[in-house]
């Protein structure tokens, strides 16, 4: 009995000396309290593996991983498997956000960053050897740009060392992403081009938004401190005031008189240009966000213009194949009539100069007699 006192009493121990300082890295890590509070993400097209990054047995996952890539001989093959461990670690990050896992999701967003970064290299391979990759180059950049949609989602919700985590994920997407890019047919890769250029500016209108709001708060958590601290201070004058009366001291009380008024007048100026700098500082931020909102607006209709553009070409596109299908039988059938009275005509020549021939054959032969 005693020894079965002393194991657990030891068993107690080691789960509070490891588990402490995993909830400190956790809140570390995730920037927030563990609960209802977590950060999650939606589900994946792609499913997880077998097992996931929380399991003593991950290692036989990273196993078949090594496996599939050995018997991928070619490099097509190996951007494939590539690819498609990145979709299991997506998918597998979700169940590691909701357990708020940190090793767990340590491991799945590197394995997402790494494993498209070697896609983007046995492409690139593909593509020097001379072997035509434009559909798997489209295939890759899709996928790509679903995972940065997902990371859009989870750093616009994470705090701490989680959103330095994806931050840094997605600048590795975007460089792999552009040499996946170099691959596609020159048409799309124009396209390509100006959407990450739209996307990175979306980014950087949304940060300044919110360092906008972020900076209104703290000027406002700043002017109320700043009123506080009058506050205080005057209410020290007047409580040295108060004392100075109570002792009947004449040339204190004047002193303190005349430092409560300069006090109050110090402060009130002080008080004046503070609110007029917060008043400014507060119109320039409304601006800023205002000008955010029509960029996001513009951008709204410049790709629905964009997308009715397409459709409108397209459709151009097939009438005009079908017109100049009908003009090809028209004139098929005209060159076919134009031959038919060649023949006849020159038939009809023919027999006239027959017919003249032998009729000038014939008075001449008269004449003769």
């Amino acid at each position: 009995m005693s020894k079965k006192i002393v194991i657990l009493t030891g068993l107690l121990i080691f789960v509070f000396i490891f588990s402490s300082p995993v909830s400190a890295r956790q809140r570390r890590v995730l920037g927030t309290a563990t609960g209802s509070a977590a950060v999650q993400i939606p589900p994946t097209t792609e499913g997880p593996g077998l097992i996931l990054p929380d399991s003593p047995f991950f290692f036989l996952d990273k196993l078949k991983q090594a496996t599939r890539l050995f018997f991928a001989f070619t490099p097509e093959a190996k951007a494939k498997v590539h690819t498609q461990v990145a979709g299991e670690r997506l998918a597998e990050l979700r169940f590691m956000l909701a357990k708020q896992n940190v090793a767990g999701i340590e491991t799945d967003l590197k394995g997402i960053s790494s494993n498209l970064q070697s896609a983007a290299n046995d492409l690139a391979q593909a593509q020097l050897s001379g072997r035509d990759v434009k559909t798997l180059a489209k295939t890759i950049n899709d996928d790509v740009k679903r995972k940065q949609e997902t990371l859009d989602l989870l750093e616009n919700q994470a705090q701490g060392e989680l959103k330095a985590q994806v931050a840094a994920v997605q600048a590795s997407l975007v460089d792999s992403k552009v040499r996946v890019e170099d691959a596609l047919p020159a048409n799309e890769l124009e396209n390509e081009i100006r959407d990450d250029l739209n996307r990175q500016i979306g980014k950087r209108v949304k940060e300044a938004s919110d360092s906008a709001r972020e900076l209104k708060d703290d000027l406002d958590e700043l002017h109320k401190e700043a009123s506080e601290a009058a506050k205080n201070s005057l209410k020290k004058r007047e409580e040295a005031l108060k004392e100075a009366i109570e002792k009947k001291n004449e040339v204190l009380k004047k002193a303190q008189e005349k430092f409560l008024e300069a006090e109050k007048k110090k402060q009130e100026d002080l008080l004046r240009v503070q609110e007029k700098a917060v008043e400014q500082a507060k119109a320039a931020i409304e601006k800023a966000q205002e000008a955010a909102a029509k960029f996001q607006e513009i951008q709204k209709e410049a790709n629905k213009i964009q997308q009715s553009t397409g459709g409108s070409s397209e459709a151009s596109g097939g009438g005009g194949s079908q017109s100049s299908g009908s003009g090809g039988g028209a004139s098929s059938g005209s060159s076919g009539g134009g031959s038919s009275s060649n023949t006849s005509s020159g038939g009809d020549h023919g027999g006239s100069s027959g017919g003249g021939s032998g009729g000038g054959g014939g008075d001449h032969g008269g004449g003769k007699d």
